[in-house]
């Protein structure tokens, strides 16, 4: 009779060799897009917002999950469409669309499925603005993927190495302050390392600002872990074999965009 560390060994072999497969198709695409920059980068962005908005609202209003997303996504694309244009007035009453559209449908969670819509809308239109926008766009954008991989990867060995007291065990149980510390030195870490590959010399504004998008990361992974467990589910969807929902992978991008758009525009943050 097989043991039971036997089965869980086979269920992690049998979850690797997706998970692998869609590694390998996902990163060469997505890190093509970020290169290539528009339209390629907002169609990237636009179609893994919508997989978000959709796992969103299905846990929120299931029974209204086709309606709702396709005016999200719809408002979406209109509003991203207005920011490449330069209407940008027009943007939040876009977004809002889709958000007052959830808001009206029946059910308990409604309005938590209008602040999801605005939440990844918001995250998308930043990204938007930063890699397409902006004139150095491309190292913008590839400085926030490396901190947030930094930050997870970073939180991940610290954590298992350390252990120690957990930073939010009520949503995260795995989670510890260890793990947020070696995040946050590691996405400081990548904040050095970039500014001083572009610009011949280490930036501590950049890596001050690279540590505290390290936390916002770690706050929008868990902020996605109390969400699953408000609605007891184990992942946002099963969109991404073996890696589980797009809401999984993409957590700390959403939350980072929007604070990186604050700090590069209103703050006039630049990494060289």
């Amino acid at each position: 009779m097989q043991s039971s560390e036997a089965r869980r060994q086979e269920d992690t072999n049998s979850g690797l060799k997706p998970r692998v497969v869609s590694a390998l198709v996902m990163t060469p695409v997505a890190v093509a897009a970020v290169w290539f920059g528009s339209p390629y980068f907002e169609i990237l962005v636009f179609l893994f917002s919508v997989g978000m908005m959709w796992e969103w609202t299905r846990m929120c209003v299931p029974g209204h999950v086709n309606s709702v997303s396709v005016v999200a996504a719809v408002s979406l694309a209109v509003s991203m469409l207005f920011m490449t244009t330069g209407e940008y007035l027009l943007i939040i009453p876009a977004v809002l669309v889709g958000a007052v559209t959830a808001a009206l449908r029946p059910g308990k969670d409604r309005f938590l499925a209008a602040f999801g819509i605005i939440y990844i809308s918001l995250a998308a239109l930043a990204a938007h603005w930063l890699r397409s926008m902006h004139g150095d766009g491309l190292l913008l954008i590839m400085w926030l993927f490396f901190l947030v991989w930094a930050t997870d990867t970073g939180a991940y060995a610290f954590g298992k190495a350390i252990g120690g007291p957990k930073l939010a065990p009520r949503f995260s149980p795995k989670k510890t302050w260890a793990g947020l510390i070696g995040g946050m030195l590691c996405a400081m870490l990548i904040g050095g390392l970039i500014t001083y590959f572009s610009g011949n010399a280490i930036q501590v504004s950049i890596v001050l600002a690279s540590g505290v998008l390290a936390i916002v990361a770690q706050i929008g992974d868990l902020g996605e872990s109390a969400l699953k467990r408000h609605f007891k589910v184990k992942d946002s969807s099963h969109l991404i074999p073996g890696h589980g929902g797009v809401l999984d992978r993409a957590d700390g991008m959403l939350s980072v965009f929007p604070v990186a758009f604050v700090i590069v525009y209103f703050i006039g943050l630049s990494l060289r």
